[in-house]
């Protein structure tokens, strides 16, 4: 497993040097940890997310975080059912959606993010090395919102940065539009 995803990372053309960066950096960490996508790991641990968007290819998908209180794309911590990081993608797209028509756009790894998870309860402070992958779903299914979220919500491509400016935001809805781009012009 670890080799395939390793495959994946390398094959991400970074969005800037703090991507390249990044990518470096969670290349290291799976080199180190056995099992990278274990949630017990004290430094931290590998996490699946999902860029969704639309059919249209206008909207995307993003929830209220019940935690951090922010807007961000769906995705979340590895389970012992996993077999990847994509099927943890995956399996987080579709719970915390509710939406049964997710699917992938491509195999490829979207982008790649680090951030420092604040210590909660009996957990300390950590790093998620956060691989982010690619979706489609149809905005018309109903959306059910989990315990993980305060609400969920399609927005407009051009109003996320209103919703969520950061960085690792900007970098998928803007490394996204340049797949779209390079899909239709093939």
């Amino acid at each position: 497993m670890n080799e395939k995803l390793k495959g994946l990372l390398k094959n991400i053309i970074p969005y800037g040097e703090t991507e390249a960066e990044m990518i470096l950096r969670t290349l290291r960490f799976i080199e180190e940890h056995n099992n990278p996508m274990d949630q017990k790991l004290i430094v931290g641990h590998l996490t699946g997310s999902s860029w969704i968007v639309n059919l249209e290819r206008t909207k995307a998908l993003l929830t209220h975080h019940a935690k951090l209180g922010m807007w961000l794309q769906l995705g979340g911590h590895a389970e012992i059912e996993d077999n990847s990081i994509k099927d943890t993608a995956i399996r987080e797209a579709k719970e915390e959606s509710g939406l049964q028509s997710v699917q992938l756009i491509s195999d490829d790894i979207l982008s790649v993010d680090i951030h420092v998870i604040p210590e909660r309860k009996a957990f300390p402070e950590h790093l998620h090395f956060d691989v982010q992958f690619f979706f489609e779903a149809d905005e018309n299914e109903s959306l059910s919102i989990s315990t993980e979220s305060k609400d969920l919500k399609w927005i407009a491509l051009e109003d996320v940065s209103n919703y969520n400016n950061e960085l690792s935001i900007m970098r998928m809805l803007e490394k996204g539009k340049k797949k779209l781009l390079r899909k239709k012009s093939h």
